[in-house]
């Protein structure tokens, strides 16, 4: 019994740590974060910051990892499919993590998150299509469909982060599958031709 405590006990230090230098890179970059600040906006002491983490530095590349694995394995979980589940799924994750993805478009990010973000999303678009379409994507004109989708997809997720969720999911999710539904088709008459 107290090793599931425990375990619980390092899962909530864990994600408060994580809000809290989500939070804090909203206003300012990474190496501008004290270990101290991050330890008092996580509620936590020093000493208990470094027993689950070396630095500020592993902690946000913990996080990084965390979110972009919990990403991938929503996109891929639910693939192309059409009913286009996955942007549902992505916008309840991103409602329920609302201050990771702040970070993630908020000019204090590290860019390189953001690549990381829009290069996983055009892969998995790409390994999906691929399958979805049963055709190699090796051609540049699919590459460039691929990586137009991609960034737009992300174009209008980060809008929509960005201006504090101001439209409701639905019509995210709903603008979503209309871009997808138009890329597909596109995608389609490219294969034909």
């Amino acid at each position: 019994m107290e090793e599931k405590r425990l375990d619980r006990r390092t899962m909530r230090t864990r994600k408060a740590v994580f809000e809290a230098l989500a939070e804090l890179m909203t206003k300012k970059e990474l190496r501008h974060i004290t270990v101290q600040e991050l330890a008092d906006k996580a509620d936590i002491h020093r000493v208990t910051l470094y027993k689950h983490f070396m630095d500020i530095y592993d902690a946000y590349d913990q996080l990084e990892k965390m979110i972009l694995s919990e990403l991938g394995i929503m996109i891929t979980e639910y693939g192309v499919n059409p009913t286009f589940e996955v942007y549902g799924v992505v916008c309840d994750y991103i409602r329920k993590n609302p201050t990771y993805f702040k970070m993630i478009f908020s000019p204090h990010s590290p860019t390189a998150l953001y690549w990381k973000v829009q290069n996983m999303v055009e892969g998995l678009n790409r390994m999906l299509w691929s399958e979805s379409f049963d055709v190699a994507m090796n051609d540049s004109r699919i590459d460039s469909v691929i990586r137009y989708h991609s960034n737009g997809t992300l174009a209008v997720i980060g809008g929509w982060v960005t201006s504090d969720f101001a439209e409701p999911q639905a019509f995210v999710v709903d603008i979503l599958k209309g871009l997808d539904r138009s890329t597909q088709a596109y995608m389609k008459a490219l294969l034909k031709g």
